[in-house]
This record gives structure tokens, C-alpha cells and sequence, in this order.
């Protein structure tokens, strides 16, 4: 339903900023009624599968609108449910390709799917405080807000739609977890306590924090309504920190980096797998450990500062990979270490060079 919804907001907006071009305007009672009829007068414009598509996302928001009794609907084959079930538009012509075609199209996506680079999973902190300090300076409420965001997504580690629908209860932020339905979310509700982030945290220690908090949460409310819903919201950040890279001259980084980096700094603060997925609400504790950030690209941090459920450990499934070196190498490497140690008369760490970071 949520997915229907989306694409019938993107096809009204797309039949309101370009109206059907006729010599006479047509006056119709609601853009979403305009773009329904508009969309069943269009023929041999899309292919089978999306007209399949908005056919039923406008069938949907149709109907709801009817059984409120905010449109009464013609009987009959002049209904625009019955036209949105069974006389839809014509679907485009199928242009069969012959084998050169094919041959010549096939090796575009090989040469795109090669192009197309993969999602950043790090980022260093003197980066992280750049986009900061970039969002700060543009001093537009939805560039501050955007500050929240990376604030609080770098640290909770969870998804960006969890992010931004998460709520407060007291010191406890929750949020409806994302994935919770195929298996590999832990608990249908992410959960963090952090009464320690308003006793000790460096971060946010003032007496304020709450308020500030509330207001944030607040703010992501409007802007997710200002925007359109949710995903239309996480697009709009996307495009943000894309324009903010390009301006400091870093590599592109998205919203899902932040929780890359958030894994990142719970590795290095000496959480285990178990905690970190109890934490990032995954199902598992290979998931983390094996496809997140690396522990080297984080930022080591008090434990007490993210507190949970402990029960929710019990939860976790134990799936991790034991990693086991090569016996042959692992002896080859204690050979040259105790042969380095032994040489010259100097241990280990001075001899490559870290007695005076010691």
C-alpha cells in the first residue's frame, strides 16, 4: 500500500507540473481525478508492467477516496475504477531487436553495471565534521536539520527511514524497525537508551539536549509531509550531501554511510558482534562483522554511552564466521617477528619506529 501510494504521488506530480497539451483547458475537481483520467486517455506511452503499475496505485487512491464519500463515482463502464480494472491504456509497441541490437545493447549495460560505483561504506571524521561545518554555514532550516540528521545517524547506527521516523519516550528513542518482515531485522523496534548521553556525554551535556531533540523529531515530521512522504524526504538528503561533497571536494557520500560509520565506531569501542547487532536491531551477529564499516575507519567512544535491553541478546543468532589464519603463514610470521625482536638488541616496537608514540 505504502509503495502504491508513492508512485500515485510521483504520477500526480508529474500530470501537475506538465498538464495535457490541449487547446482548451480542462478544469478537473482534483489533480489526482485529473491524472487518472489523463493516464487512461494515454495510449501506447508506457510498457504493460507500468501501466499495471499505476493502474493500481490509482485504483487505490481512488477507492479511498470513495469509500470516504469524498467522490461519487459513475456506475457503469464510465466508473473510473472499472476503467483503472479493465480498460486500461494500450501499452507501447514492442520493438523487437534483431541480434546485433541485442549484442550491441547487452554489452552498454556490462560497460554501465562495471561504471556504476559502489555505495561508500567509510568516512573519515575530519569529513564528517566538513559536511557538518558546510550545513551549519548554509543556515536554511532544512540544512540545520540535515546537521541533526548526521548527528544522530552517525552514532544510533540504524537506517535512514528509521532515523528519520524515530520518536522519544522519556531518555528511550524507538523507531519502527525497516526489515523486520523477511527475516533479517532482530525486533520490529529499534531501541536505544541514552540517559547517558544527557548525565556524561561530551557531545550534548547541556540541559537542553530534550528539547532539542523533540524539535528535531518535530522537524522531521514537516519535512517529510513539506516533501512529499518518506522516501521523497531521504531523497532530498541524498541530493544535499551529494551537492555538500562536490562543494568540499570529498568523495559522494549518502545517507547510509553515516550508519557505516556508526558500526565503524562500535567495532573500535570494543562492542561485540552480539551487541552491535542488538543495537542495529540485526538479526544476526555475522551481518555487521562482515558487510559494515571497518573497524580501523572509526571513532573509539565510551560503551556506557549507548545502553540496551540485554535480554535482546539472547535473540541474536550466532551465525559469525570464525576466521582462521594459515598455520604455515602464522609461523612464518612468528619467525620474522621474534628474528626482528632479537635483532640488534632492540624489542619489537622500536624497531618500527613506535617507541616514541608509545
Amino acid at each position: 500500500m505504502a509503495a502504491y501510494k508513492r508512485e500515485a504521488r510521483r504520477l500526480v506530480a508529474q500530470f501537475v507540473s506538465e498538464p495535457p497539451r490541449d487547446e482548451a483547458p480542462i478544469l478537473y475537481d482534483s489533480p489526482l481525478l485529473g491524472t487518472a483520467r489523463s493516464f487512461l486517455d494515454t495510449h501506447e506511452c508506457w510498457s504493460g508492467s507500468t501501466i499495471r503499475l499505476f493502474a493500481a496505485a490509482l485504483h487505490q487512491e481512488i477507492a479511498e477516496l470513495v469509500l470516504a464519500g469524498e467522490f461519487v463515482d459513475h456506475p457503469g463502464e464510465q466508473s473510473l475504477l472499472w476503467r483503472l480494472e479493465h480498460k486500461r491504456p494500450r501499452p507501447a509497441p514492442i520493438v523487437r531487436k534483431s541480434k546485433r541490437g541485442k549484442q550491441v545493447a547487452h554489452q552498454k549495460r556490462t560497460v554501465a553495471k562495471k561504471m556504476r560505483r559502489k555505495r561508500r561504506k567509510s568516512i573519515d571524521l575530519i569529513e564528517l565534521r566538513a559536511l557538518i561545518e558546510f550545513f551549519r554555514l548554509k543556515a536554511d532550516s532544512f540544512s540545520l536539520w540535515i546537521v541533526g540528521y548526521i548527528l544522530v545517524a552517525s552514532r544510533l547506527g540504524w537506517r535512514p527511514g528509521e532515523i528519520v521516523s524515530l520518536t522519544r519516550d522519556g531518555t528511550f528513542l524507538r523507531a519502527k524497525a525497516e526489515k523486520c518482515s523477511n527475516g533479517r531485522g532482530l525486533t520490529d523496534t529499534c531501541e536505544l537508551d541514552i540517559s547517558a548521553y544527557i548525565e556524561r556525554g561530551r557531545l550534548i551535556k547541556n540541559k537542553n539536549l530534550l528539547s532539542q531533540l523533540d524539535k528535531w523529531i518535530a522537524d522531521a515530521r514537516k519535512w517529510e509531509v513539506y516533501y512529499g512522504g518518506r522516501a521523497e524526504l531521504q531523497d532530498n538528503i541524498n541530493s544535499r550531501l551529494a551537492t555538500a561533497c562536490k562543494k568540499i571536494g570529498i568523495e559522494r557520500v549518502c545517507t547510509y554511510t553515516f550508519r557505516h560509520f556508526a558500526i565503524s565506531c562500535m567495532k573500535a569501542s570494543g562492542f561485540s558482534r552480539a551487541e552491535i547487532a542488538v543495537i542495529v536491531n540485526h538479526a544476526t551477529d555475522r551481518t555487521a562483522g562482515e558487510y559494515y564499516g571497518k573497524r580501523r575507519f572509526g571513532r573509539k567512544r565510551a560503551k556506557r554511552i549507548l545502553i540496551f535491553d540485554p535480554a535482546r541478546l539472547l535473540l541474536v543468532r550466532t551465525q559469525a564466521r570464525i576466521f582462521k589464519r594459515n598455520p604455515a603463514k602464522r609461523k612464518k610470521d612468528a619467525a620474522e617477528v621474534s628474528g626482528l625482536s632479537t635483532s640488534d638488541g632492540l624489542d619489537t616496537d622500536a624497531s618500527l619506529g613506535m617507541g616514541s608514540m608509545k
